[in-house]
């Protein structure tokens, strides 16, 4: 029995070193395995066979102690190397690793699994829309941020959901701007010279044949008398002048309306008169202004129907000359002009009607200011081919945005000025102190609200600046960013910086307790202790409250597994094996000679 006893000893040593080369094995083959965490095998006596038990003293004779026999070796535990491995950098924006003891967290079919691997990649679903963020096909945990970019972590965990990159981020309209500067008391300043009308704003709808527009400008006038002495030179005037549209000519291929228009006087300089100034009377260099309008859906979809294929008429500079019934000649000049359309439509069925609105931009006459800004507005696009047009969608783009604002009266407690807005009916007043401070302010209209916080009323520089506003322009996502609190930002050609989910990180109290399954997953049990959910460098008064680390984007946590370790290891194992292996010859060659007794 004995010698039959020895053979079943060694062969549990044989079973044990080979279990042990298996997990030894095991950590070699995921040496390159992010996020792997290696193992170490634990051998422990089987069991004991007592001979004879513990005897107590009995006379002159002292107490004997137990006699046992152990029986061979087992496996004792499989203990998971939990240290944290190195950074591997990798560059990819939804690669990270966290620097500390959490994990992140990962759905499976049976309840939530912890890793430390964070090689992530985006769900490559076709199309656009939002995608899961996933680990080797599993969704990865976290908490999205809401519909106002809001993320909850005190909330239930959820499935990660991205956009992809070249999805498309809806702009936001500006609806609040802050002006600040510096209001000049000087009136001979370049900010109250009055700038001719280079640049003007057209708003409103194009629908029916001969439309007509009264509006103003503001231009140099030269005059002499009736000897050809020039009685001023270069005044700035206000003058009215009425925009003509002729229209619409459809396009040879079916895919414009082509509009002409033409500016002219109205009852300037003497009433009743009607001088063309632009596009110049007679200069060759000079043609009446063309404006096209898509009349389909063409151009890939870029503009709807109704929408301007251009939108700005350039003319350059142009004179005109006329003489007035007591023979003075009266010039003027448009340097530069430019006529800004992005608002306009030709639609039969578009919103507001027929209505036309202008405005100079940066014309200033005598005793104003005017300030221009690029804001954002949304543009409708429209759908419907020859139908009643639909609204098929919107589109936030820059839109020009001029401020305008006229001193007015004084008096020994302060200075009144009004201001005024190109975009919408916005309008309002300012009063200061005698000291130049502003004290009141108020609006009426919109859409746009200001603020005129900073602006003072000054014997100095002139300067009126943008010093907020809350509006950007329809933008795509070039890529993601995740910060080291696990916050993944989308970052957007119009230079937004979105956050949009947090990735949640959890821990137990006893993380080798842990059930350990393939793809470096991990199951909480009753032996780890329940799953503790938190996000990382979670902190209260600076101490943190789980110790979860924090994350570290660009780059994978690589295996923890130590190569020089690992290869001494298998020099034991395998001299455990040869050991084992002798135990069993051995017992074998006593066995064959006592067979060979009865002989």
């Amino acid at each position: 029995m004995g010698m039959m006893q020895s053979l079943w000893t060694g062969r549990s040593g044989l079973v044990a070193h080979q279990r042990g080369l298996d997990a030894t094995s095991n950590n070699l083959a995921n040496v390159n395995t992010a996020g792997y965490k290696s193992t170490t095998y634990m051998f422990t006596d089987l069991m004991k066979k007592s001979i004879s038990g513990a005897l107590p003293a009995d006379g002159d004779k002292g107490s004997t102690n137990p006699k046992t026999l152990g029986l061979g070796v087992t496996t004792g535990a499989n203990v998971h190397n939990f240290t944290q491995g190195d950074p591997e950098i990798s560059n990819n924006p939804l690669h990270c690793m966290i620097r500390g003891n959490g994990f992140f967290l990962v759905g499976t079919s049976g309840g939530t699994a912890l890793t430390r691997k964070g090689d992530f990649n985006l769900d490559p679903g076709l199309g656009s829309g939002q995608r899961g963020l996933l680990l080797d096909g599993l969704p990865v945990q976290g908490w999205n941020a809401n519909a106002n970019g809001v993320i909850n972590p005190s909330g239930t965990t959820e499935n990660i959901m991205l956009p992809q990159v070249g999805d498309v981020m809806p702009g936001q309209t500006t609806e609040n701007v802050t002006l600040t500067g510096v209001l000049p008391t000087d009136t001979t300043t370049n900010n109250f010279a009055g700038l001719p009308t280079s640049e003007m704003e057209l708003k409103g709808n194009l629908s029916a044949d001969g439309q007509s527009l009264n509006t103003k400008i503001y231009a140099p006038v030269t005059q002499t008398d009736a000897d050809g002495n020039r009685v001023s030179n270069g005044d700035i005037q206000e003058i009215p002048v009425r925009i003509d549209f002729s229209g619409p000519t459809l396009s040879a291929d079916g895919t414009t309306n082509q509009w002409t228009w033409t500016m002219t006087t109205v009852d300037y300089p003497t009433p009743g008169d009607s001088v063309q100034i632009y596009p110049a009377a007679g200069d060759p260099n000079f043609t009446q202004g063309a404006l096209n309008f898509h009349a389909t859906a063409g151009n890939n979809g870029r503009f709807g129907v109704g929408q301007p294929v251009s939108t700005e008429i350039n003319a350059g500079a142009s004179t005109v000359n006329t003489t007035s019934p007591d023979g003075t000649v009266t010039s003027f000049r448009l340097d530069d002009f430019e006529l800004d359309v992005e608002k306009l439509t030709n639609m039969a069925d578009a919103p507001g009607g027929d209505a036309l609105e202008t405005w100079f931009v940066n014309g200033n006459p005598t005793g104003t200011m005017v300030r221009t800004y690029d804001t954002f507005d949304e543009f409708t696009a429209w759908s419907g081919g020859t139908g009643t047009p639909v609204t098929a969608g919107r589109e936030v783009g820059v839109r020009r945005n001029a401020v305008i604002l006229e001193r007015g009266e004084s008096d020994n407690t302060g200075t009144n000025w009004s201001w005024k807005s190109s975009i919408g009916d916005a309008e309002g007043t300012l009063r200061f102190d005698t000291r130049g401070d502003l004290i009141s302010s108020n609006q009426t209209g919109g859409p746009i609200q200001y603020e005129f916080d900073g602006l003072v009323y000054a014997a100095t520089e002139p300067s009126l600046t943008m010093a907020a506003q809350d509006g950007f322009p329809d933008g795509e996502l070039e890529t993601w960013r995740i910060d080291d609190n696990g916050v993944i930002h989308g970052n957007y050609s119009n230079q937004q910086n979105v956050a949009l989910a947090q990735l949640a990180i959890g821990t137990v109290p006893n993380v080798h307790g842990m059930n350990g399954t393939s793809g470096t997953l991990f199951y909480p049990n009753s032996a780890s202790g329940q799953l503790a959910i938190g996000v990382a460098n979670d902190s209260s008064d600076g101490v943190p409250s789980l110790g979860l680390g924090s994350v570290l984007s660009n780059a994978v946590e690589s295996s923890n597994v130590e190569i020089g370790r690992e290869f001494t290891t298998l020099i034991s194992i395998n001299r455990g094996f040869q050991f084992n292996s002798r135990i069993v010859t051995t017992a074998d060659e006593m066995l064959q000679t006592a067979l060979q007794l009865k002989r």
